[in-house]
């Protein structure tokens, strides 16, 4: 996906998350516009989905100041 501070979240956005194992249906991804990466250190397979919508959230906000 795209780096998220790369992601242009000025707009409306809808934030789509699925768990840690088993992610998002497929169909639910074949109508996402964009899919949108959270760059980690190496060593870091994911985050919890709580932390992982504060990001984004996180970073929505920080565009729209």
């Amino acid at each position: 996906g795209t780096p998220v501070d790369r992601c242009d979240l000025r707009g409306p956005s809808l934030f789509l998350l699925g768990s840690e194992g088993q992610g998002l249906p497929d169909s639910a991804l074949e109508e996402a516009n964009e899919r949108i990466a959270i760059p980690m250190r190496h060593g870091i397979n994911s985050l919890n989905v709580a932390v992982t919508a504060a990001l984004l959230l996180y970073e929505a906000r920080r565009q729209r100041s």
